[in-house]
């Protein structure tokens, strides 16, 4: 299945307002082949986590509404989940705040196993930079098909709390 960058935005553009009105955050959305066909993935977050009932409520919010926009060919699944430890990161503003976390970037048109793994060090004029152990790695936004933090527990507690991943806990 061919999923473009101008496709993953239409989609967010149709799901995020829909999140944001139920009390959370889009973080990511992905879509991907599965063995039943595409799945639409959507991870959502808000301080303090979600559960169930809040992913719930959003499948149900989204379901009739991407029937009406019908962003997608054909049949798909959707699921909505949480982020998760290893938090995928799609927009600038999310390269820009988790700079200086550890990151893997994977290129469209790369094999997975040749993922970049680094520092993020942010964004600016939409390219990403990433320092490895040998040099500096750059990538247009545009063509990274995916990218995931490589949080510690403590990064994804305090995450969780509302606070950067990369404060120092206070005693």
């Amino acid at each position: 299945m061919l999923v473009t960058p101008a496709t993953l935005r239409h989609l967010r553009d149709t799901i995020e307002p829909i999140v944001v009105r139920l009390g959370c955050e889009l973080v990511a959305v992905e879509l991907g082949g599965g063995p039943r066909g595409p799945i639409l993935r959507v991870s959502i977050d808000k301080v303090g986590g979600v559960g169930i009932a809040e992913c719930t409520q959003v499948s149900r919010q989204l379901s009739p509404a991407l029937d009406v926009a019908d962003p997608i060919l054909g049949a798909y699944d959707l699921e909505v989940s949480t982020p998760g430890i290893e938090r995928p990161v799609q927009r600038a503003a999310d390269f820009a705040k988790f700079a200086g976390c550890e990151v893997r970037v994977k290129p469209y048109g790369v094999e997975s196993k040749k993922r970049t793994k680094g520092v993020l060090l942010g964004i600016q004029e939409g390219i990403v930079s990433v320092k490895t152990a040998d040099e500096v790695k750059q990538f247009p936004l545009d063509s990274i098909e995916r990218a995931n933090l490589a949080l510690t527990l403590e990064q994804f507690q305090r995450l969780g709390e509302g606070l950067s991943p990369l404060a120092e806990a206070t005693p």
